[in-house]
């Protein structure tokens, strides 16, 4: 709102994040050191950096992330628009909760890593299936989240709304959307992260390029460096991503008007 201050970012929680990893880093690195793992089957800190900054000169790395961005960007938009188009739906309407809930919880229990031979006969080997496994694996949350912000705005803002004589999309457009929008970059943000993740599994199944790819390459040639390295940039990529959407979701958080005193 206007006049309103911006609520500062934290710094603290990032520190004590990179702390964290610094000392698993540090550890990892002493056990190379000392013998007491075998380098072999676990490589090194070291060794993974190096790995990595020869991927980087030889372009290796750029490719890949190029390559698993524009799937998961793909992807992902296609999970978002879907998920909440739908999640409002469900939240609102009775009739499309009792529609959509058998697939919402197949959706939670299936294995959908199990039907990937069912994508490759649909759509073949390459992105589009890498493409529908990340779609089926984020939609489901961004789902889930939005339609149980939807739920829970106060019936008596609705009820009071309907009695001034609002219409259904007045309610929809002040009411329903601006009370439920946290709820719906909750939702996305753990969407965003469980599509980067069907990406990563679509691409070592059916991939030819990628991160997963990479990683599934590498693997079987058993160069546990640079198939390490590849694991640590979709690791950095996770968290920068799910960073980013978690600080747009603290910036509309502050610009949301208040909706009954939430």
């Amino acid at each position: 709102m206007k006049g309103e201050r911006l609520p500062s970012v934290n710094p603290r929680p990032l520190v004590l994040g990179l702390l964290s990893l610094a000392a698993l880093a540090g550890l990892w690195q002493l056990l190379a050191a000392t013998g007491t793992v075998n380098t072999f089957l676990t490589s090194s800190p070291s060794r993974v950096a190096t790995a990595l900054v020869a991927q980087i000169r030889a372009g290796i790395l750029g490719r890949d992330v190029a390559t698993s961005m524009e799937e998961l960007g793909i992807g992902f938009a296609m999970a978002a628009f879907a998920g909440v188009a739908v999640g409002l739906a469900v939240g609102r309407y009775r009739t499309a909760e009792y529609a959509v809930n058998p697939f919402v919880s197949i959706g939670y229990s299936a294995p959908f890593v199990a039907l990937y031979p069912v994508f490759t006969v649909l759509f073949g080997l390459g992105r589009p299936t890498v493409i529908a496994t990340a779609f089926l694996l984020g939609v489901f949350p961004i789902v889930v989240n939005t339609a149980r912000g939807v739920k829970g705005v106060d019936p008596k803002l609705v009820q009071v709304a309907r009695s001034f004589g609002a219409r259904e999309a007045q309610i929809f457009y002040k009411i329903t959307l601006p009370a439920s929008v946290k709820a719906v970059m909750a939702g996305l943000r753990l969407g965003l992260g469980q599509t980067l993740l069907g990406v990563i599994i679509g691409e070592l199944f059916v991939g030819n390029a990628g991160l997963g790819y990479e990683i599934s390459y590498y693997g079987g040639l058993e160069r546990t460096d640079q198939m390490l390295a590849a694991v640590v940039v979709t690791g950095l990529l996770g968290i920068v991503l799910t960073g980013l959407v978690g600080l747009i979701e603290r910036q509309i958080d502050a610009w949301r008007p208040d909706i009954g005193g939430r």
